[in-house]
C-alpha cells in the first residue's frame, strides 16, 4: 500500500477510566508519533494557574481541549502527524475532531469496558490519591454513571474508520498497531 499523503491522526477516546492512557502510550510509541493527552496539557495549566473547585476544573479542561486541538493541527501542518488521546464528547470536541480529521488521514480507538468495570476504576483511581487533585474525580463520584456512558465518546459520526478496544479483557496490542497502520494507509 502506497503511504496516505495526509498525515497521520489517531484518536484514542472512550469514558473516563477506560484505559485510554494505557493505550495510547505504547501505541504512540509502535506508531513513532508524538502522543497530545489533554489530561497532561490539563494538569500543567492547574499546576501554573492553580484549581479550587470542580467549576474551574471543567474550564481548565475545556482550555486544556482547545489547546490539544491547536498543538494537533500544528502536527499536521508540518506533516508529522499525532495520537491525540482524550475522551473526547461526541458534541463538545465535534468543531476541532472535524478539523483535525479533515486535515488528516485518521482513524479511532475507542476505549471501553463493561459499566461496573468503569465506575470501580474511576472510584479506585479517584480515592488512590495517585490521580492528579486537578481533576476533582471524587467530587464527580456521584455524577459517574452519566459521565461514564461510552455512547458520549462515540467519533463515529466524523466518518472515521474506529476500533472498539475491550480494556476490561486482555487485547494485542501488535493487532491494534496492524490494523491502525493498515487505516492511516487508506
Amino acid at each position: 500500500m502506497a503511504p496516505s499523503l495526509r498525515p497521520p491522526l489517531v484518536i484514542v477516546t472512550g469514558p473516563p477510566a477506560s484505559g485510554k492512557t494505557t493505550l495510547a502510550v505504547p501505541l504512540a510509541c509502535g506508531l513513532g508519533l508524538p502522543l497530545l493527552a489533554k489530561d497532561t496539557i490539563k494538569e500543567a495549566v492547574v499546576d501554573a494557574l492553580g484549581c479550587d473547585s470542580v467549576d474551574r476544573s471543567r474550564e481548565l479542561g475545556k482550555a486544556a481541549f482547545e489547546v490539544l486541538f491547536a498543538l494537533a493541527e500544528t502536527q499536521l501542518e508540518v506533516g508529522t502527524g499525532a495520537v491525540v488521546e482524550a475522551n473526547f464528547h461526541a458534541d463538545a470536541s465535534g468543531a476541532g475532531l472535524s478539523r483535525l480529521v479533515a486535515r488528516s488521514s485518521a482513524a479511532g480507538l475507542f476505549c471501553w469496558a463493561p459499566a461496573d468495570v468503569l465506575i470501580q476504576r474511576y472510584t479506585q483511581r479517584a480515592q488512590s490519591g495517585r490521580r492528579h487533585l486537578g481533576h476533582y474525580d471524587l467530587e464527580r463520584i456521584p455524577g459517574g454513571p452519566g459521565l461514564l456512558d461510552p455512547a458520549r465518546y462515540d467519533i463515529a459520526r466524523f466518518g472515521v474508520p474506529t476500533r472498539r478496544v475491550d480494556t476490561s479483557a486482555r487485547y494485542e496490542l501488535d493487532a491494534i498497531l496492524d490494523w491502525t497502520r493498515e487505516q492511516l494507509s487508506r
